[in-house]
């Protein structure tokens, strides 16, 4: 044995060792007792104060130190590492379990079991283990940054990313408890916090790194990046412009030449930084002193006198010959203007054109020609530097030379960006061609649904167009968008008319949206691409005003011929999912909401106050009109609304349906089912809110207003409240059935819709439900008074057999009753049940109601007789059960199933079981159902079992039990 490896020593460890090993450890930890008591009594403190907390003198601070693991402990986890590399790990992570149920603070079996869930493949439960060992030792600086490395490592998806990323938070905050000095742990935080979007926390964790290491080029642009995707990037910029300052001071001393090539780059980002925040002057200066230091001539600070032109980044030296310490200069030409990227370059003219240096900033754009295949390549990798330039050029009364560089980025491979779009829109309205601006702003709409520039750019030529209906509209729909926006607090309503280019909220989601891959990473993130979050406004389809008459019918046409073919893929659709194939469902909900939602977007199918109401608009637009200044936007809307709406609402009342009984060739009625079938695909999706707005918008079309096309709107509504469980919407619909149809059906669709809609019978028997009722009741008894007024007589003393010419709904009372017996109002509904008998004495229904009635008022603590209450319960269910039903055994059947009930009720066994037989042999004759014979045998064994008849109750399931 003592050759043996220890290996093998633990191998052969007997259940006797462990025993002994567990009883060392016990008087081990007897013993460590004894000496605390002895320490304490004489008032010495020789071990740590485990059972106690921390006390206000001294004392140990902090968690305690872990114990060394017993003997049994050790050993299982000894055999759980054997079992691990063996790779039995079913094995070992029983053992692994083992040791945290007897002792769920030992390090050791949790790291254990982080590593048996690594290899089994199960990240989660991985990341939990090693996360509770981390905890176990919260002082292990190493333990946490390994727990935050693995999270991050194990983000594969969208879904992971959120939950991980906040689990590698909060294990950076814990090491950096642990050691606040940790540069590692506290840049990882800052990256972490930066990818989730809180880029003030990442910015104060680069602060922090930058007071210890001030010249870490890395942190500085991570900051830089941090501070243009914040919100509050003005008020964020300075620290990295300090940063910025402060490296390149540092470096103007100390870095050699041959390292000053990396930082081209880096002096791009340093003067966008002070562009932004309005420093234009400063940025031009920077960067002429930056690139001289980087081209070795540092020393040539004669060039800061030259403060308003750039001469001396000419590329030929016809002005610099001007300058005295030039001519005695023996420098290179090529050190100059030459030698200057082209990148900052493009910054100088932009910076020039901000500041009104016209002449000076195209002395600079000579060398960037649009039609140059080397412009084109310049272009591919700064994008975000050729659209600032054109925008400056713009704001320059240039909008020629700005929308060959704007057609430039549009060219460009990938998807249309709005922000081009709408810039080549404006500078084509400059350039007076409305036409031309007009495709292209509705292009921009079409890239960005949620684009208000474009928006109001449209309005404003609509409304000199006398296009003034599409104009309010625009505007509508742009008033609604800046509530939006406002609520989430992305736009300033101070910056109506100004292009904001906004950075986005994260990192992800600014990855996301960037289309294009080279040039800087700050200053990229000005320059915002489509997003792919749902837009604020529904998508409608918009015809062009501004042009030709023969484009215009082009456009129509096209796009009839595509509304056909989209209307034929979606019958086809549906016959084939009516066949079995359900994978089609979700393509024939998208090609649904396209026809539905160009149907909507329609105005002249619906009243304005409905149209807003679709646009989403309405409730913003009061809320903006009531709570925020004037606006230029919204004085338009109320300037465009004072001379349409109001003749366009007097009209909406008396519009009648349009005299065509089909839009682009499909009817209306199939335009119905359409919507309807959608809504109900859209409730069986649980999409309650959706399908009520599919509903509201047929109800509200001027083309769907006759009586039959709101019922069967009003049903397929009710189908959607059925499936999305929304039992009030039931309600609400029965009662508008009631009120249009009040007829025998409509008050049974009350009680069915009542009865589908799984939920609690508080809104079948509330106090609405029961005065909306009770009114119509009223309202039929009025009107019989006030005509036997006018025969001669009082209304008040005829007789009681002229009560059969009341012409009332038996089905009105009966509903009635039973509300009232539903809410436990016995002898309230017993007035309603009996006024129906008067009118229908042989209603089988009617009497059963009656019987019903005065059993259970008579069952009440507060009936005053109970005898005769249930007599006469009795007595009317005896009538039921006499009443014939014309050779119908499955109703003689149920009418025995009933009586039975009854007496089972009343706790009389014999009847309820005799009564419960001749039903059961009704239904095993052929004359009932499967469902009422199990019902009859379940009460049959309750009723048995209830009086103590456990054998017969035995015999009873033997001979009807079928497996």
């Amino acid at each position: 044995m003592e050759n043996s490896p220890p290996s093998r020593i633990l191998d052969e460890v007997s259940d006797a060792d462990s025993d002994l090993e567990e009883l060392q450890g016990d008087i081990a930890k007897f013993d460590e007792s004894v000496r605390e008591f002895l320490a304490s009594q004489r008032g010495t403190s020789d071990v740590p104060r485990l059972s106690r907390g921390t006390s206000r003198g001294r004392g140990l601070r902090g968690p305690r130190k872990a114990a060394k693991p017993r003997g049994d402990i050790t050993a299982r986890l000894s055999k759980v590492n054997q079992a691990f590399l063996s790779g039995d790990y079913e094995q070992a992570m029983d053992l692994a379990f083992e040791v945290i149920r007897i002792n769920a603070e030992t390090h050791q079996a949790w790291t254990a079991l982080a590593s048996i869930f690594r290899e089994r493949g199960e990240i989660d439960r991985a990341l939990s283990a090693m996360v509770y060992a981390a905890h176990l030792r919260p002082k292990d600086v190493s333990g946490w940054l390994r727990c935050a490395s693995f999270a991050l490592d194990s983000i594969t998806g969208e879904d992971d990313e959120p939950g991980n990323l906040h689990t590698a938070r909060l294990c950076y905050s814990a090491a950096l408890r642990a050691d606040p000095t940790n540069i590692e742990a506290r840049l990882s935080k800052a990256d972490v916090c930066h990818r989730q979007g809180h880029l003030s926390a990442a910015i104060t964790e680069y602060n922090t790194v930058l007071k210890r290491r001030p010249y870490d080029l890395d942190t500085i642009r991570k900051l830089a990046e941090a501070c243009i995707d914040s919100k509050n990037a003005a008020t964020l910029m300075p620290s990295a412009i300090n940063a910025y300052r402060h490296y390149f001071d540092h470096a103007m001393r100390e870095m050699q030449h041959e390292a000053q090539d990396i930082l081209w780059h880096d002096v791009g980002i340093y003067v966008g930084l002070l562009a932004q925040v309005e420093r234009v002057q400063e940025a031009i200066s920077e960067l002429k002193r930056l690139s001289r230091w980087l081209l070795g001539r540092s020393a040539e600070t004669f060039w800061d006198n030259w403060r308003d032109d750039d001469r001396e980044w000419d590329i030929l030296d016809n002005r610099r010959v001007s300058v005295p310490e030039f001519s005695h200069l023996a420098t290179n030409s090529t050190q100059f203007g030459q030698s200057l990227p082209l990148d900052l370059r493009v910054r100088l003219a932009t910076y020039r054109l901000r500041n009104g240096d016209y002449s000076e900033a195209m002395k600079h754009l000579d060398h960037l020609d649009p039609d140059d295949p080397s412009t084109t390549a310049f272009a591919d990798d700064f994008t975000f530097l050729i659209y600032d330039l054109g925008v400056e050029l713009g704001k320059n009364s240039q909008a020629s030379r700005a929308i060959r560089y704007f057609e430039l980025l549009r060219s460009m491979p990938g998807d249309p960006d709005a922000a081009v779009l709408l810039q080549l829109g404006r500078c084509y309205l400059d350039t007076g061609e409305s036409a031309m601006a007009e495709e292209y702003l509705l292009a921009a709409l079409d890239a960005d649904e949620d684009n208000i520039d474009a928006r109001i750019e449209l309005a404003n030529m609509y409304e000199k167009a006398r296009e003034d209906e599409e104009a309010l509209i625009l505007a509508a729909e742009a008033l609604a968008l800046r509530g939006v926006q406002d609520q989430d607090h992305f736009i300033n309503d101070a910056d109506i008319g100004k292009v904001r280019i906004r950075p986005s909220a994260s990192r992800k989601q600014r990855d996301l949206q960037r289309r294009f891959q080279g040039g800087d990473n700050a200053d990229r993130s000005n320059l915002i691409g489509n997003g792919t979050r749902r837009p604020a406004i529904p998508r409608r389809h918009r015809s062009k005003k501004l042009a030709g008459p023969d484009r215009r019918q082009e456009d129509e046409q096209i796009r009839a011929l595509k509304l056909s073919q989209q209307y034929a893929i979606v019958r086809d659709l549906k016959q084939r999912i009516s066949e079995g194939h359900k994978e089609l469902i979700p393509d024939w909900m998208a090609s649904s909401k396209e026809l539905v939602d160009d149907f909507r977007s329609l105005k002249r199918f619906y009243s304005w106050d409905n149209y807003l109401r679709f646009l989403g608009s309405k409730v913003l637009l009061h809320k903006s009109s009531a709570n925020q200044p004037e606006t230029e936007l919204s004085q338009m809307y109320q300037r465009l609304t004072r001379s349409i709406a109001p003749p366009s609402e007097q009209s909406s009342h008396t519009s009648a349906i349009p005299s065509l009984a089909t839009h682009q060739g499909i009817s209306f009625d199939d335009w119905l089912d359409l919507f309807l079938d959608y809504a109900i695909g859209l409730a069986i999706a649980h999409r309650r809110q959706e399908a009520y707005q599919v509903c509201q918008a047929a109800k509200d079309s001027t083309v769907f207003q006759s009586s039959k096309h709101g019922f069967i709107i009003h049903v397929a509504w009710s189908v959607c409240a059925i499936y999305t469980n929304d039992e009030e919407r039931c309600v609400a619909i029965a009662r508008h059935l009631m009120r249009d149809g009040a007829t025998t059906d409509s008050y049974r669709m009350f009680s069915l819709l009542s009865m589908l809609c799984q939920s609690p019978a508080s809104w079948y028997t509330s106090g609405p439900a029961q005065k909306y009722i009770l009114r119509q009741i009223k309202a039929i008894d009025v009107s019989h008074e006030a005509a036997a007024v006018r025969r001669g007589g009082t209304g008040e003393n005829e007789e009681a057999g002229d009560l059969t010419s009341l012409d009332i709904d038996i089905c009105l009372l009966m509903l009635y009753g039973h509300i009232l017996f539903t809410s436990t109002s016995y002898s309230y509904s017993l007035g309603y049940f009996l006024r129906a008998r008067s009118l229908d004495p042989t209603n089988a229904m009617i009497n059963l109601s009656l019987g019903l009635a005065y059993v259970h008022y008579g069952l009440k603590r507060q009936s005053s007789n109970r005898q005769y209450l249930i007599l006469q319960g009795q007595s009317f269910l005896s009538l039921y059960a006499r009443q014939h039903a014309n050779g119908d055994d499955y109703a003689l059947a149920e009418r025995y199933y009933n009586m039975g009930r009854l007496f089972q009720l009343l706790g009389i066994g014999y009847l309820s079981s005799a009564y419960y037989a001749m039903a059961l042999d009704i239904c095993k004759n052929g004359g009932g159902s499967r469902d009422l014979s199990a019902l009859i045998l379940a009460n049959t064994l309750i009723s048995l079992l209830t009086v103590g008849n456990n054998d017969v109750a035995l015999s009873v399931l033997r001979n009807n039990l079928k497996l």
